[in-house]
Order: structure tokens, then C-alpha cells, then sequence
């Protein structure tokens, strides 16, 4: 049989063509730079705008608790002095404490300074005829709040040494007392008459609330 040609011979397999790649696109070519600075703005507006109010707020949440930290440290070294000083008034005999109170009493009472001043006359046999008291305005401390009372007595003592002896009397006691002014009112064979002033004090602490 005769051979049958076909009509078209068998298309070859094409090469493998290289990729075409597309040209970029004209504006971005052309605005290339102001794209960039554009990109860059908003970059920079964003970290002004968002990122820096976060740092500011870490840098004032950090002092903080760098304050807080200090408030508690010097709290708790407050309160280990406080403890200390506690115990050390815990500790105190309370014999100690008594004499303490009768030195610098919290409050100023007149019929204890009378029977300190009768106990101290009757002693050196002395007279006390007239206690006058008076507060001293002006005096008061402070800091510590200390409060400052004045006595004018009228004495009458046989002679100098007995009035010498009921002033030291007075001197040693507990109570704080001094001596501001010594006056000659009357002087005889019999006795004299002197006129004393002096000051003691009291402490009614701290009066603020």
C-alpha cells in the first residue's frame, strides 16, 4: 500500500523563552523620591505621635515607682527606729518613768506646787504667806511645745541661812524650778521678809491633731 503523507509535519517543541518582566510603572518611576520622603514622614509622625507619648509615659511610670521604692524605704528604716524606740521606753523602770512625770509633769497642777513649796517651808522653817502664779506668755517652745509657769512667794525666814536652805531645798527637788529674782522686803533682828520669783515648767506634748 502506498505510504499516506501527512499533511503537516509535527510542530516542534518551542524553546524554553526567558520571562518577560513587566516595566515598572511610570509614577512610581517618576515620584520615586517623594514616595520615599512621604514613607518617611509618616514613619517619623507616627513614632512622634504614638511611639513617643509610650516612652514618655514608661520614663514617668518608672520615676514613680523609683519614688514609690524610696517613700517605702524611708518608711521602713522610720518604723525600725520607731520599733527601737519603743522597746527602748518599754525597757525604762517604771519607778524611772514616775520621777520623769514628777520632774516635767503633763500638766501644771496648783495643789502639788503648793504642797512641794509647804513641804520645802515646814523643812527649813520657813513661812510662805502668799504663791502668786502666772503664766509666762511668749515662752511656750515650739518644737517642743514646752510651757513655762511663774510663782511670786512672799517668805518670811528667821535669818538669811534658813531662806538659803529652803531655796536649795527647792533646787533639789524633782520638780524643775529656777530662781529668776530674789527681793529684800524687811530685814530685823527677828527675820526678814523676801520677796522670791520663780519659774517651773510643764509638758503637755504636742497639741496639734
Amino acid at each position: 500500500m502506498p505510504k499516506v503523507k501527512p499533511d503537516k509535519e509535527p510542530a516542534e517543541p518551542k524553546k524554553d523563552e526567558a520571562p518577560k518582566f513587566k516595566k515598572p510603572s511610570r509614577i512610581f518611576t517618576e515620584y520615586y523620591s517623594s514616595i520615599i520622603l512621604i514613607l518617611i514622614t509618616v514613619l517619623l509622625g507616627a513614632g512622634y505621635f504614638v511611639i513617643k507619648p509610650k516612652i514618655d509615659e514608661y520614663k514617668a511610670l518608672k520615676a514613680h515607682s523609683e519614688s514609690l521604692r524610696q517613700n517605702i524605704q524611708n518608711e521602713q528604716t522610720y518604723l525600725s527606729g520607731l520599733r527601737r524606740s519603743v522597746s527602748a521606753a518599754q525597757s525604762i523602770a517604771p519607778d524611772v518613768l514616775s520621777k520623769v512625770d514628777e520632774a516635767l509633769p503633763r500638766t501644771f497642777s496648783i495643789p502639788e506646787t503648793l504642797v512641794l513649796m509647804n513641804r520645802a517651808a515646814l523643812t527649813n522653817q520657813v513661812e510662805v504667806s502668799s504663791v502668786v502664779f502666772s503664766p509666762v506668755v511668749g515662752k511656750k517652745t515650739t518644737k517642743t511645745n514646752l510651757q513655762t509657769m511663774q510663782l511670786t512667794l512672799n517668805v518670811a525666814a528667821p535669818d538669811y541661812i534658813a531662806l538659803k536652805q529652803f531655796l536649795n531645798t527647792l533646787e533639789v527637788s524633782l520638780r524643775l524650778i529656777d530662781i529668776q529674782m530674789l527681793t529684800v522686803s524687811d530685814f530685823s533682828e527677828k527675820g526678814a521678809s523676801f520677796s522670791l520669783q520663780l519659774r517651773t515648767y510643764y509638758y503637755p506634748g504636742d497639741t496639734k491633731k
